[in-house]
């Protein structure tokens, strides 16, 4: 992950954290509403892209034998 990355990802988890630390915000719809569409793009593309990629094949297999069995 790069840099740059890491400071996204440090971003997002600050929304989150803020989102979640007060039980207001989340009963809120209109703040929930507005931190899920600013927040999804990004938490998808680290789930699914970043940081998927960088990890190793093995763990790339043990997580998606993980998934099938759910």
């Amino acid at each position: 992950m790069t840099q740059e990355e890491q400071i996204r990802l440090y971003h997002l988890m600050e929304k989150l954290n803020w989102f979640f630390h007060q039980e207001m915000h989340y009963l809120n719809r209109e703040i929930a509403e507005r931190t899920a569409r600013e927040c999804y793009p990004e938490i998808r593309e680290f789930t699914y892209d970043i940081l998927w990629n960088d990890l190793p094949q093995a763990v790339q297999e043990q997580l998606i034998n993980e998934e099938e069995t759910l």
